[in-house]
C-alpha cells in the first residue's frame, strides 16, 4: 500500500512538473504577443464657442494634443492627461493676449471613433492697460526720465504679453541712449483688476552705472591706415554713452567696403560710474580682386568685360579699377580712381580716363576722355555730383569724318533706397543729369544735355515670389539742329539696355539706308513681372516701348515702338543670370526682325 502510494505521489509530482514546464513558455509567449501590440487611443481635437481665427491658431500652437497628434496615447488616462495639460496651455495663451477671465470646459465623446475631445472656450473681455510705470532699484544715480510715450505699453491698449515685452526692450534701449548700457530688468509686477477688466503694470529696473565714452581703440587693422580710421570716426571723448552713436560709427566703417566684419565692445563688469574705452575690432576684406562678365544679344553680338580692382590703394580706402570691354560693337579701356572722404565725410574725389572704339550702324567713333569730379552723399539715399571732363572724338557718319573736342561739366543728382543693386525687390531709383557741352574747335557746337530716369520695385507676394518693376526715361538736347550735334552725343533707343525686341539703336529716326540717325529727345518706358518658380528659377514677362525724336521736345503724338517678351532667370549668390526673348508688337516692314534675344548677368533694370 505504501509502495503504491509512493508511486502515485511520484507520478503526480511528475505530471505537475510537466504542466508547469509547459505553461511557462506558453504564458511568456502570450505576454510577448501582447507586448508586441501597441495600443493607440486616437482622438480628434475640436473647439466650441466664439473664438477668432488668430486665437485659435495661437491655442493650437501651444497644444500638446496637436503637437503629439501622430503619437496618440496608449490609454484613456493618457489622453486625459494631455487634455488637462492643454487646459493650462490654453489659459496661458489667452492671458498672453489679454484675456484674463476666460473659461474653458472640456469633454470627451468616446462613442465616436476616433474619440472626440471638445474644448468649449469663453474668451471673455480683452483687458486693457490702465497704467504702466517704471521704478528703479539698486541706484548709484537716478537716470533721466524716460519718454514713456515712446513705449509700446500705452494706456488703453490691450494688455498683451507681447506689448509688455516690447515696452521692456524699449525702456532698456532708451537707457542705453542715456548712458546706462548695462541696465537690466529685475522683475515685472502686474495687478489685474477683474471688475474693470484692466491691468496695472510696473517694471522694476536696475539701471547700473552711468558710463561715458572714453578713448577709442582700434584692433585688427593691418593694411588699412589706423589714423585714417580715427579721422573717419569723428570721435569725441567724455560724452554720454549712446548705443546709437556706436552703431552709426560701425556702419560708417562697414560702408567703406574694407571690412568683412566690424564689432565694438566696452570693458565688462563695470560696477561704478566711469568713462570707459571703446574698442572696435575689425576683420579686413581682401582688397584686390579680378573678374570677368559676359553677355550676348542677337543684335549686338557677344561681349565680355574684364576688370581688376584695388579697394585700398593707399591704405585709406582709395579704389583703383581698370576695365577692358570687348564686344563686336565696342572696345574700351578705362581706369577709375576714387578717394573717399575728401575734406569731409561722405564726399569722394573721382578721376576717370577712357579710350574707346565703337562701330555701330549709326556711326564709327574713336575717342579719348578724362574726367575729374566730386560726389557727395546727402542724407541716407541721395548722392550729388559734379565735375569737369575733356573729350576728343573722331566720328565717321555717312562717310564723313569730323574731329570734335569738348569740355563738359556734368551735374548729377541720384536717389536710391532699393534693397539690392543687381536684384532689387522694393524701393525707388531716380536720377537726373544736366551736362553743358562747350565746343573747343570749329566743328564742335555748344549744347546742353538733360536726362531723367527712374525705376520702382514692389513685392506683391511674400518671400519675393512676385515683384513688379517699372522704369522710365526722358531726355532732351538743347542746342543747334540734330545735324550740328555729333552723332555720338545724340539719343538712340533699341537693344538690351533700352527697348528689347528691336536692334541696337534702331528705334527712332532712320536715314535713307534705314540706319539710325539719332535724335534730340527720347522717351522710354518698361514694365516687368518677376516671378520666382523656385528659389533659383524664375520667369519674367515684360513689355517695353519708346521712341526718339528729331526735335528737342518729345512729340508724343508719334507712336511708340512697342515690344513684349519673356525672360528666364537663374538666381545665384552674385546676381541673377538673365535670358530674354522679345518680339516687336508693331514692327516696321523691312526694318525690324521677328525677335531679339539677350543673355547677361543682372536684371534688365
Amino acid at each position: 500500500m505504501s509502495r503504491c502510494f509512493f508511486q502515485f505521489v511520484c507520478v503526480l509530482g511528475l505530471l505537475i512538473h510537466v504542466m508547469f514546464m509547459d505553461s511557462k513558455p506558453l504564458a511568456a509567449a502570450e505576454a510577448s504577443k501582447e507586448s508586441d501590440v501597441e495600443l493607440a487611443w486616437d482622438y480628434q481635437l475640436l473647439f466650441e464657442g466664439e473664438i477668432s481665427e488668430n486665437l485659435k491658431d495661437l491655442m493650437e500652437q501651444s497644444s500638446r494634443l496637436v503637437q503629439l497628434q501622430d503619437k496618440p496615447p496608449s490609454s484613456l488616462a493618457g489622453l486625459k492627461r494631455r487634455v488637462q495639460e492643454d487646459e493650462e496651455n490654453f489659459q496661458k495663451a489667452l492671458r498672453s493676449e489679454g484675456y484674463y477671465a476666460s473659461i474653458i470646459e472640456t469633454r470627451l465623446d468616446q462613442a465616436e471613433d476616433p474619440t472626440r475631445v471638445y474644448f468649449k472656450v469663453e474668451v471673455g473681455p480683452q483687458y486693457k492697460i490702465a497704467n504702466f510705470q517704471i521704478k528703479y532699484q539698486i541706484l548709484q544715480r537716478s537716470p533721466p526720465a524716460l519718454d514713456l510715450t515712446r513705449l509700446a505699453a500705452q494706456k488703453g491698449l490691450p494688455a498683451r504679453s507681447e506689448t509688455i515685452v516690447a515696452a521692456q526692450k524699449q525702456a532698456i534701449a532708451q537707457l542705453a541712449e542715456l548712458g546706462f548700457p548695462n541696465a537690466k530688468i529685475l522683475k515685472q509686477e502686474a495687478v489685474v483688476d477683474f471688475k474693470r477688466s484692466e491691468m496695472d503694470a510696473v517694471l522694476i529696473i536696475e539701471p547700473g552705472p552711468y558710463i561715458q565714452l572714453g578713448k577709442l581703440q582700434l584692433e585688427g587693422l593691418s593694411e588699412v591706415n589706423v589714423e585714417h580710421m580715427r579721422r573717419l570716426s569723428g570721435w569725441v571723448e567724455n560724452v554720454t554713452y549712446q548705443k546709437s552713436t556706436l552703431e552709426q560709427l560701425r556702419r560708417v566703417y562697414l560702408d567703406t567696403g574694407l571690412f568683412e566684419a566690424v564689432r565694438y565692445q566696452i570693458p565688462p563688469n563695470i560696477t561704478q560710474d566711469a568713462s570707459v574705452p571703446v574698442t572696435f575690432i575689425f576683420k579686413e576684406r581682401k582688397h584686390r580682386s579680378i573678374g570677368v562678365g559676359v553677355e550676348y544679344s542677337s543684335s549686338e553680338g557677344a561681349g565680355t568685360n574684364f576688370y581688376w580692382e584695388h579697394r585700398n590703394f593707399y591704405g585709406q580706402g582709395e579704389k583703383l579699377r581698370a576695365d577692358l570691354q570687348v564686344s563686336e560693337v565696342t572696345q574700351e579701356l578705362s581706369a577709375r580712381f576714387l578717394k573717399p572722404n575728401v575734406y569731409m565725410r561722405h564726399q569722394s574725389l573721382k578721376a576717370e580716363a577712357h579710350v574707346k572704339h565703337e562701330n555701330t550702324d549709326a556711326y564709327t567713333e574713336d575717342s579719348a576722355r578724362v574726367y575729374l569730379g566730386l560726389d557727395r552723399r546727402w542724407g541716407k539715399y541721395w548722392t550729388l555730383g559734379g565735375g569737369l571732363f575733356w573729350e576728343y572724338s573722331s566720328v565717321e557718319e555717312n562717310n564723313d569724318i569730323d574731329d570734335f573736342v569738348y569740355l563738359g561739366t556734368p551735374l548729377t543728382a541720384a536717389f536710391d533706397n532699393t534693397d539690392n543693386i543687381l536684384d532689387p525687390s522694393k524701393g525707388y531709383r531716380f536720377g537726373v543729369t544736366v551736362t553743358p557741352h562747350l565746343g573747343l574747335n570749329a566743328v564742335s557746337s555748344n549744347f546742353l544735355t538733360t536726362e531723367l530716369h527712374g525705376s520702382t520695385y514692389y513685392s506683391v507676394l511674400d518671400e519675393k515670389r512676385l515683384i513688379l518693376a517699372m522704369r522710365g526715361k526722358i531726355g532732351s538736347l538743347l542746342g543747334d539742329s540734330t545735324a550740328d550735334i555729333p552723332a555720338v552725343k545724340r539719343f538712340y533707343s533699341g537693344g538690351g539696355g533700352s527697348v528689347r525686341g528691336y536692334e541696337f539703336q534702331l528705334v527712332g529716326p532712320l536715314d535713307v539706308n534705314n540706319d539710325p540717325s539719332g535724335g534730340r529727345s527720347i522717351v522710354e518706358v518698361g514694365l516687368e513681372a518677376r516671378i520666382k518658380i523656385t528659389d533659383t528659377i524664375g520667369i519674367v514677362p515684360f513689355i517695353e516701348g519708346g521712341n526718339v525724336y528729331e526735335d528737342m521736345n518729345p512729340d508724343l503724338s508719334e507712336d511708340f515702338q512697342w515690344a513684349a517678351g519673356l525672360g528666364g532667370r537663374y538666381y545665384t549668390p552674385f546676381g541673377p543670370l538673365r535670358f530674354d526673348v522679345a518680339i516687336p508688337l508693331n514692327p516696321r516692314t523691312g526694318i525690324d526682325d521677328d525677335f531679339q534675344f539677350y543673355i547677361s548677368i543682372g536684371q534688365a533694370f
